[in-house]
């Protein structure tokens, strides 16, 4: 596992065990968008796209970027909503919307 893989990874982590509030909404805490040691931090612009009600796709048209030109990527989003976090994976072309993420949190 590459520096770079290992960061994003420890962040991630870091930010599911972090406090959480009791709001039912859905609050955007971090997203990385890539592939291998190839990632890219999307959190600003997930957190943009989970507010409109159509959603968005994991692609980089809808990201603005492709850490990873050629390959197929994931993005992983760490997400709170129901008073606590969680995370959710999509692969690339998976649509990804509030109601998805309010309906994954168990």
């Amino acid at each position: 596992m590459s520096c770079r893989t290992a960061w994003f990874v420890f962040a991630l982590v870091a930010s599911l065990l972090a406090g959480c509030s009791k709001s039912n909404s859905v609050q955007v805490i971090s997203a990385v968008y890539g592939s291998g040691g190839n990632f890219a931090d999307v959190s600003d612009r997930v957190g943009e796209l989970v507010r409109q009600p159509s959603g968005f796709q994991a692609q980089p048209s809808w990201l603005n970027t492709d850490p990873a030109p050629g390959w197929n990527k994931t993005l992983v989003i760490v997400y709170e909503a129901k008073g606590r976090r969680h995370i959710l994976t999509a692969g690339e072309g998976d649509w990804v919307n509030a109601k998805l993420l309010l309906e994954t949190a168990r």
